[in-house]
């Protein structure tokens, strides 16, 4: 299987991916590690100034009324915000190496035919600026503590962590087998992402998983999330904190099947095993070459 998934075409196999019982209420937790949350000034600078680009651009696609693609563009300004900071394939964490729709907005093409003016490319750039700034406590885009920007930070240790990564420990630790069938009251975790859908993968070939997570970032992410709640010491940390809004259904998650949270649960098991031996060979300085590059 390539590892270049055509995230689209496994969308459409995906439609019978939903759960049945009732959401957990939307909160404002973020999709960083340190999970601060947004929702003041973050809040209203999406809503008045990108949520109607969302709608313009994007709303085909990605509306959450959608049934073929990952909906984050919200119905309604009622439920707009929740919507698009509840997806991590989206906002990331939120910064302009972190956020895959930042990646999009800029592409010199555009997206899906579909292009942003300076303007608009500005609003946006300052919208997600702002979420860094709140769910973090500052700084915003600028230089922190130390010599790095948020996003310079991002990029330097999704890079280095895609070195740390060994297909060993994927493989020992059989991480791809415990993701991939890991249940739910829709199913194991393969029957809808074993190809990569809305930014997860969960494949049983451990080979395909080690390779993904290590030259994708934005699967990577899936997985281990930024966190830059310490500026002065940004780090990797495993992506708990997503894994818990899906699993306990959390707008915008509402209709995915529900699954165990627990750190106990067997996969929350294998991230941590597989995290911590990463950050080992981090801290030993035994990485490999990065196949991210900054």
């Amino acid at each position: 299987m390539s590892i270049r998934i055509l995230v689209a075409s496994a969308l459409l196999a995906a439609a019978g991916c939903v759960g049945t019982l009732d959401p957990t209420p939307a909160t404002d937790a973020g999709t960083t590690g340190g999970d601060g949350g947004g929702g003041g000034a973050a809040r209203q600078a999406y809503l008045t100034n990108v949520y109607p680009i969302m709608q313009a651009k994007c709303a085909g696609c990605h509306s959450t009324t959608a049934a073929n693609a990952t909906p984050f563009v919200g119905a309604s300004a009622a439920n707009a915000y929740e919507a698009i900071v509840g997806f991590t394939s989206v906002v990331g964490n939120f910064t302009e190496t972190g956020a895959a729709m930042y990646t999009k907005v800029m592409a010199a093409g555009g997206h899906q035919g579909k292009t942003y003016s300076a303007d608009e490319q500005t609003k946006i750039k300052a919208w997600l600026a702002a979420e860094v700034s709140e769910r973090n406590g500052g700084p915003g885009p600028g230089p922190g503590p130390g010599p790095e920007t948020p996003a310079q930070a991002t990029a330097r240790l999704i890079s280095e962590w895609s070195g740390c990564l060994k297909l060993e420990d994927f493989t020992g630790n059989n991480f791809g087998g415990r993701w991939s069938n890991k249940g739910s009251n829709g199913g194991n975790c393969e029957q809808c992402h074993t190809s990569g859908a809305y930014g997860m993968i969960a494949n049983d070939d451990n080979t395909l998983m080690y390779n993904t997570l290590s030259s994708n970032k934005y699967y990577m992410l899936a997985f281990f999330a930024v966190d830059l709640t310490d500026m002065a010491n940004p780090k990797m940390v495993p992506n708990f904190g997503t894994f818990e809004r899906v699993g306990l259904r959390m707008i915008p998650h509402q209709d995915h099947p529900a699954f165990n949270t627990a750190r106990t649960d067997d996969a929350m098991v294998a991230l941590q095993q597989l995290y911590d031996l990463t950050m080992g060979y981090k801290t030993a300085g035994t990485c490999g070459t990065p196949k991210i590059p900054q």
